[in-house]
């Protein structure tokens, strides 16, 4: 038997299904009752110039035609039905169109047609080839390949749509490697073909070509020292009996998905030339199929020669050669494409009736305007026997539904064919497959990429000049991860996570403040009490020896009040410890702004008492008016007051409040306190260090006063030492971030308060301790 007659047993079965849907309708009382619907079937061998003069044949009735001329009224059809290929329907639509005949077409993939502005009156029960490309990047995806290569033939119809597979495929983030068109009658193609499968080393290879030019390329695969795996599209799944070798072991084809025709398997069994005596096409199968067996079969010259075939002759026994009756795929398109077009015209007839005609049994087709039965062919929806529903879309189409076969061919010979996936373009995802059900050929891995693949907690990062499929893995930054492999971009953690150490997850941030378990934390706050204690003793001592001589000197009550402003001062610096509340970021700045506030206005208050004193002694001063207790007091009120007005203003306008700082330390959370408004801090800071200033220039003026026991150049030595931390305490404010800024301002104030105490006190304690002697009043004098 020839090897063609596969493809013969194919479209003569197409043939025969029409003919049996047309049986079937006009059996069937509920499609149009009391019609008998009639057809014509020409051949065009594939070619446009045939298909043309057909046409024109079936329009005007004779095969003798002259165009717009009806040369036989009554046999003009009212639609039809399209070639299955591409190329060959649309010569007839541009003719048919042109009367306005609808085209209901079972093999044209071509999307073009999908345009509803260049093709409005086609119809076609195939999906296009749009639901093909769409097959092919779901299932590159689903197995993750990056890196395929594909074959075409090189016709206008299979390079067109290759070049648009290409761009679809490269629009969804695969990489092509190589795109070669295969020419039949072009030997170097196939040898170009081979080296681009050898040097871009892609273990996938997608086929789209004519049958017969990738049968041809067949004989070349034995040179082919890489190992792929095919993908192959239709209509090359028609020849599938040609591509049972073992280069296409474990290959996977998306075929048009299998239909159910009731009663056409046995149908297809009994077509004999005694059944359709006036039918040239099973003549010329019969006459095909007895030549190739035997040699005294009748002479194809003849079509009378019926009589001397066997009556135990039928095509059931030619099945193991391509004559298919389990199969039903593009013939189950060809069948719902006949009973599209009758239901339109039962709805054209029912349409009629129900204005008022009457349907006669030898109605003909005669009135029938062809833009009525467009109309209805958009509308109609029916189920068939199967349970199957069509009805067509926006585009003049039926949903795309693709059946994904897994090939196997072992080296015994066996040939095994598994359904492992389906796809259907109404749903998302349309992709069902089963990959544990598919069997790769020995040589396949299931990787088919350029690069090796990202591990988590890494990123791709692309090679310049290179397709997006060429590029290298790198970590990803801190804060950030990548859970998937083969990532593009790193996802930044949320504010209060952090990244592990493999940049695969998101953990939660290490909560970080200055805590009184700190070692750091420890050490202050012991000194800072410490420091309180020993301000304590020095309040109990002069207390304690309140009636010596040089403690009632310089105003008393100012030393109790900067003694305790002092202790204070010690125990406010505990508000920066430990874990920031809403209570402590409200009293850590106001409460040190304004107890050092007093301090320094007690300190300026005796130093001028100490410069009234002294000066009040000349005669005819005017101040000795001042001399006294009143003039301190007022320093000290009118000094603190505008420090009290900053803070109350601060903490109504912009108050502090408990805030959390993600950038000073990897991985961290650092609570802390935010100032509210930063304006208003260093406004608090700037008063008490104008106040500090104010106080060292009168110290300072103070300092050579002829006594014994100079306070002012104790005080003023205390004011050199309190602005120089202070302005050290700026510069390092401005520099420290994290949970060492509160440190920062704790040592600021143990150091400024400590040498406030130091410096003014510690020499009267030394005095009023070890030299008793100095203190009785007439020395003092």
């Amino acid at each position: 038997m020839h090897s063609y007659s596969s493809s013969i047993f194919q479209y003569y079965r197409h043939f025969l299904a029409a003919i049996f849907a047309i049986e079937e309708i006009n059996q069937d009382q509920n499609i149009l009752p009391n019609v008998t619907l009639g057809f014509h079937i020409h051949d065009s061998w594939a070619n446009e110039r045939k298909a043309i003069s057909s046409t024109f044949s079936m329009l005007t009735g004779s095969s003798d035609y002259v165009p717009n001329y009806k040369c036989i009224q009554n046999r003009i059809p009212s639609a039809f039905i399209g070639h299955l290929l591409s190329s060959v329907s649309n010569v007839m639509y541009q003719i048919t169109s042109i009367y306005g005949f609808p085209q209901v077409n079972y093999g044209a993939v071509d999307p073009a047609f999908s345009d509803r502005i260049r093709f409005p009156l086609f119809y076609r029960t195939v999906p296009s080839e749009t639901a093909q490309y769409q097959v092919i990047i779901q299932l590159i995806k689903a197995f993750n390949w990056n890196w395929v290569g594909m074959i075409s033939s090189d016709d206008e119809t299979h390079q067109k749509a290759s070049e648009e597979m290409k761009k679809e495929i490269i629009n969804n983030g695969i990489c092509v490697a190589f795109l070669v068109q295969i020419s039949e009658i072009d030997g170097t193609s196939f040898y170009f073909a081979l080296q681009a499968i050898r040097q871009a080393n892609a273990s996938v290879v997608i086929v789209y070509s004519r049958v017969v030019v990738f049968l041809s390329f067949l004989l070349y695969l034995n040179d082919l020292s890489t190992n792929v795996v095919w993908l192959m599209l239709s209509p090359l799944a028609s020849a599938s009996e040609g591509l049972y070798t073992h280069e296409f072991n474990g290959s996977l084809v998306i075929f048009f998905r299998q239909g159910n025709i009731p009663g056409l398997r046995d149908f297809l069994y009994k077509a004999d030339p005694s059944r359709f005596p006036k039918d040239r096409f099973t003549a010329a199968v019969w006459l095909e199929v007895f030549d190739c067996r035997s040699e005294q079969a009748f002479p194809k010259s003849s079509f009378k020669s019926y009589h001397i075939c066997n009556d135990n002759d039928t095509l059931r026994q030619y099945e193991k050669h391509g004559y298919d009756v389990n199969y039903f795929r593009l013939t189950y398109f060809m069948y719902i494409a006949v009973y599209a077009m009758a239901h339109a015209l039962h709805a054209v007839y029912m349409d009629k009736a129900s204005g008022g005609t009457i349907l006669h049994p030898d109605k003909t087709t005669n009135g029938l305007k062809p833009t009525q039965l467009n109309q209805h062919l958009k509308k109609i929806h029916f189920r068939t026997d199967s349970g199957d529903e069509i009805f067509f879309n926006e585009k003049g189409e039926v949903l795309g539904h693709f059946d994904i076969i897994n090939w196997n061919i072992f080296h015994n010979g066996t040939v095994t064919t598994r359904h492992v996936g389906t796809f259907i373009s109404s749903q998302s995802p349309g992709l069902a497959i089963e990959k544990e059900a598919i069997l790769w050929a020995s040589h396949f891995n299931g990787i088919s990429r350029n690069s090796a693949s990202c591990l988590p907690g890494h990123r791709k990062t692309f090679v310049e000049g290179k397709q997006v499929c060429c590029y290298e893995c790198v970590q990803c930054s801190e804060g950030e991860i990548s859970p998937l492999p083969d990532m593009e971009n790193c996802l930044r953690c949320p504010e209060d996570q952090w990244s592990n150490e493999s940049r695969d997850k998101c953990i939660m941030r290490a909560i970080d403040f200055l805590s009184y378990k700190d070692i750091f934390g420890v050490a202050l706050t012991t000194t800072a009490l410490v420091l309180s204690f020993c301000t304590s003793a020095v309040f109990c001592l002069f207390l304690k020896h309140k009636k010596s001589p040089i403690v009632k000197a310089n105003n008393q009550e100012l030393s109790y009040i900067l003694l305790l402003s002092l202790m204070l001062s010690f125990l406010c610096s505990l508000l920066f410890i430990g874990r920031p509340k809403k209570v402590t970021c409200l009293l850590r700045h106001t409460s040190f702004g304004i107890i050092f506030a007093i301090c320094i206005s007690s300190i300026l208050g005796k130093t001028i008492t100490v410069i009234i004193a002294f000066n009040a002694t000349r005669p005819g001063s005017r101040l000795r008016n001042y001399v006294g207790t009143r003039v301190p007091k007022y320093i000290l009120l009118l000094c603190t007051l505008p420090e009290v007005f900053i803070c109350a203003l601060w903490l109504i306008i912009s108050p502090p409040f408990p805030d959390y700082d993600i950038h000073s330390a990897t991985g961290k959370i650092i609570l802390q306190c935010n100032e509210g408004s930063p304006s208003a801090f260093y406004i608090m800071v700037g008063y008490i260090a104008l106040l500090a200033f104010v106080s060292f220039f009168v110290a300072y003026l103070a300092r050579k006063l002829p006594d014994i026991f100079n306070e002012a150049q104790y005080i003023t030595f205390s004011m050199l030492l309190f602005c120089s931390v202070w302005i050290s305490f700026i510069l390092a404010y401005v520099s420290t971030t994290g949970k060492y800024l509160g440190a920062v301002e704790i040592f600021a104030i143990l150091v400024s308060s400590a040498g406030l105490l130091g410096l003014i006190f510690i020499p009267k304690c030394y005095f009023i301790i070890f030299k008793p002697s100095v203190s009785p009043r007439g020395h003092l004098l």
